[in-house]
């Protein structure tokens, strides 16, 4: 049994919270407090597992609550809830939280945060994983183009030009909107040079997504590693993101999940960048490693570094507060056993497509995994689903 806290000023909302987790009764003991006052009046008596803030509250704010729990119980999780415009705040105070729900949710999406929160949680805070970033000479601040996307998507007068108008303030990112827009997946009869066309050719959610990882991205130079080509990389991240939402979108999966898996996609390799930029040599000392003693790149990784490029990425990934599906599908796609969810997830996608893009002598896929979650016998499905959008971009 753990126990959860919620911090929500609006009763109704603290009152649904509580109604949410009714049916996981013997998994969770739910305790609701009106503010960050009372809030902090039940952990000074009790210790919680999780405390599930509101962003924007009177008095105290959730950062300024769960600021003070970390003190308190830095063993306790801590999730904000908030609408997309708090995001950069909360990617900000990275120390005093863990993940970023954003508004509105439903009852399996707080379900299967919180299914993920004990692996996850556990993984991130890893002191091999935490000094292996803080060897980094820097980790990239939260993308503010991506930010603006969000904050336009959300707005009641979003158009496909306000997003086109945010995309074309960096050159390099709308050359790589551009260039998925006309990769061979999309089949366009003319090629697209206008950034508008572009976004409405890809959707507005893709291009969140581009924006995104393109920023990552284009932070690094790695061009001190002569065996490391960050535009390889780029080309499979992809292929990957494409072939991962495709899995879920015929899986019969919700909108919001299989954009999540074609984010993920994008990000899930991200943490070879940062490796290649910050730490050249062992990073090709891992290279080497795996291809010497023909073992997976993450496994080289661990042995040289103390830790690996998936987790990595997660680590600043979840510092930036992006929702836990992506952070967890970044961090296990390598070991999708390791999650608690045992479901088809965005994970499962990520793991899939990036095992079926991998370079030769790579981890296969996780069958027994598949098996654990009742997706084996579609393993088939998604390899003709990946050999068919590999014959369309070579086309």
């Amino acid at each position: 049994m753990k126990r959860i806290l919620f911090v929500e000023d609006n009763e109704m909302l603290l009152e649904l919270y509580g109604v949410m987790l009714d049916r996981e009764r013997d998994h969770w003991e739910v305790s609701l407090a009106p503010d960050g006052e009372n809030a902090l009046k039940l952990l000074r008596q009790t210790e919680f597992d999780v405390v599930v803030s509101d962003m924007q509250m009177p008095g105290m704010s959730g950062i300024e609550l769960l600021t003070q729990v970390r003190q308190m119980h830095p063993q306790t999780a801590r999730i904000i809830i908030s609408g997309f415009a708090d995001q950069a705040e909360a990617a900000d105070s990275l120390n005093c939280t863990h993940l970023f729900i954003p508004k509105p949710f439903d009852a399996k999406m707080l379900r299967a945060t919180l299914m993920r929160v004990g692996s996850l949680d556990a993984y991130l805070k890893d002191d091999k994983l935490r000094g292996l970033a803080g060897k980094m000479h820097s980790l990239p601040s939260f993308p503010t183009l991506y930010l603006e996307i969000l904050q336009e998507i959300e707005s009641p007068q979003s158009s496909i030009q306000g997003i086109a108008a945010i995309v074309a303030k960096d050159p390099a990112i709308t050359a790589k909107v551009l260039q998925v827009a006309n990769s061979a997946a999309y089949g366009l009869a003319e090629r697209v040079t206008d950034p508008v066309e572009a976004v409405q050719q890809l959707g507005m959610t893709t291009v969140r997504s581009l924006v995104l990882s393109a920023q990552v991205y284009d932070s690094y130079a790695p061009g001190r590693m002569a065996k490391f080509s960050a535009d390889a990389l780029w080309n499979r991240l992809m292929k990957c993101a494409d072939l991962a939402r495709t899995i879920l979108r015929r899986d019969g999966a919700t909108v919001t999940d299989a954009e999540d898996a074609f984010t993920a996609g994008m990000l899930h390799d991200i943490g070879k960048l940062m490796l290649a930029d910050s730490l050249p040599a062992e990073f090709a000392e891992a290279i080497e490693l795996a291809a010497r003693e023909k073992i997976p790149q993450v496994q080289a990784e661990q042995a040289v570094l103390g830790a690996d490029h998936a987790g990595l990425a997660a680590y600043l990934f979840g510092l930036w507060g992006l929702p836990a599906s992506i952070v967890e599908a970044v961090a296990f796609h390598h070991a999708p056993q390791r999650s608690e969810l045992k479901q088809c997830s965005t994970l499962t996608a990520v793991h899939v497509a990036s095992s079926m893009l991998a370079e030769p002598g790579s981890a296969p896929v996780d069958s027994e995994y598949l098996a654990e979650i009742g997706v084996a016998d579609r393993l088939d499905e998604w390899q003709e689903t990946a050999d068919e959008l590999q014959a369309e971009m070579a086309a």
